[in-house]
């Protein structure tokens, strides 16, 4: 009992670890104009700070120093203790630690304190036990699905026991971004030996993270709590694909987490209401993505691709500057991942190989009726996508004539990249639709937070501004 104790004891103080580097990383990239929320703040921190920590292991192997808990925190210290200092200046230490105490106030009592309505109260009772059902369904459970043994949870192991990130125990796979077996290695380095099951709350809490950061999403673009709440709920509890993520050790949560908040504030920033300093958080994110997965790096060129687009449409003011701005975000995102890149291409491996053939004509229309019978397969994602879809046509003229069309084009481009993909894909006839059918739930994941952002046209038609307070609970 005591032993079971001290353990979640280290856990929590691995995952509050990850959450201080993130916010100290957080106060350094905004400017002091910056208005995001605190919750928004919070939910942010910890991208940035599974981004920070991991590139951070990769560099202490290139510099051939062997990983340990003092190796891996010490040095964050030089930049945890001037960065507090300075949010302790701005004021948002203050403003973000009582936000904190409320929002798991809210939590613990079901928002009885708070005051607020029975319907408001219905649904973040679902979000609760849907996450309360995720988390022990997490830590009572070791690896167990093919990619946590095979893929993320060995990387760990072999990461955690080699102290260093070594690619000789193992022969797989080994060009693929390396920030989620790096995390969980970094939490055994906590825990002080691979406790596959407690290091596996690190996805529970990117799922919280994602969650709260599609509710202020959905806050700033207009919406009242209790729509907001509704439409958070119908994004978690829909399908069983994003609650099984939540307590696996895939990579595919937390490309989703980077994709949503990426997504959401490049969406935000086209319509010219993102807070100061996004630019530098999209910047993190598209580099969090493309160092996640071997997918990430598409994504971040799609969200490139549908932002410009729609400044070329739509011509706002200084329509080349806000072009120039995009292209910088994906260049920085790419900068993120190329010290991964260049310890590949030094180790001589091929990269994507095993994933890309020639194009079959035969697969991609096999591959895209796949797609579509996936989009409307109710243990997937139950109804999200067909009303993601309805919401689309509710939009109407405003699809063509606002900043709606980069949700649009990030709808159209994902689903257009996951078809082509399918197409290209080096497997047999016999094999293809087994393929199809164990993967692309996960490609849909990766943008379906982000798609759902357009259910705030039906349910905030007049674009109206987010209210004053930002604090969101």
């Amino acid at each position: 009992m005591t032993e079971t104790l001290g353990l979640l004891v280290r856990l929590l103080a691995g995952l509050l670890a990850l959450q201080v580097v993130g916010y100290a990383l957080l106060v350094v990239l905004l400017p002091p104009r910056a208005a995001f929320a605190p919750l928004e703040r919070l939910a942010l921190s910890l991208g940035l700070g599974c981004l920070g920590l991991s590139l951070w292991m990769l560099f202490l192997t290139l510099c051939k120093v062997p990983f340990t808990l003092l190796t891996l925190t010490a040095p964050w210290l030089l930049l945890i203790v001037p960065a507090f200092w300075l949010a302790g200046r701005r004021g948002w230490l203050q403003a973000d630690g009582r936000t904190t105490k409320n929002f798991l106030a809210t939590i613990a009592t079901l928002a009885f304190r708070a005051g607020w309505p029975r319907f408001d109260q219905a649904f973040l009772l679902l979000l609760i036990l849907a996450f309360l059902f995720a988390t022990l369904r997490a830590v009572l459970y070791p690896f167990w699905a093919w990619d946590e043994l095979a893929t993320w949870g060995l990387k760990a192991k072999a990461f955690y026991l080699s102290q260093a990130v070594d690619m000789t125990r193992f022969e797989a796979h080994n060009y693929y971004p390396n920030l989620v077996p790096l995390v969980l290695a970094y939490l055994y380095f906590w825990l002080g030996g691979v406790v596959e099951p407690l290091a596996k709350a690190l996805f529970p809490l990117t799922g919280g993270a994602l969650v709260v950061l599609f509710y202020c999403l959905l806050k700033r673009l207009g919406l009242v709590r209790a729509d907001a709440l509704v439409a958070t709920a119908f994004l978690v509890l829909n399908g069983t694909t994003f609650l099984t993520h939540l307590f696996i050790a895939y990579a595919d949560l937390m490309v989703t987490y980077y994709h949503l908040g990426a997504a959401g504030l490049l969406y935000l920033w086209v319509r010219g209401e993102a807070p100061a300093g996004s630019g530098a958080i999209i910047t993190c994110y598209a580099g969090g993505m493309a160092w996640s997965k071997f997918e990430g790096w598409p994504l971040v060129l799609i969200l490139v691709l549908a932002a410009i687009l729609t400044l070329m449409w739509l011509r706002p003011p200084r329509a080349g500057k806000a072009i120039s701005s995009v292209l910088l975000m994906g260049l920085g995102g790419w900068l993120i991942s190329l010290p991964w890149r260049q310890f590949v291409h030094f180790q001589g491996w091929d990269v994507g190989l095993d994933h890309v053939g020639s194009f079959s004509a035969e697969q991609f229309l096999q591959g895209g009726w796949l797609v579509l019978q996936a989009l409307v397969w109710p243990p997937y994602f139950g109804l999200l996508w067909p009303v993601v879809f309805l919401s689309c046509i509710a939009a109407g003229r405003s699809l063509w004539n606002t900043p709606v069309l980069f949700l649009a084009l990030l709808i159209a481009g994902n689903l257009a990249a996951t078809v082509l993909a399918y197409a290209i894909v080096p497997t047999s006839s016999a094999e293809f639709p087994l393929y199809v059918r164990a993967t692309v739930d996960r490609l849909l994941l990766h943008a379906a937070p982000a798609s759902a952002l357009i259910f705030s046209l039906p349910l905030a038609p007049a674009f109206v501004q987010a209210p004053p307070d930002r604090n969101f609970i």
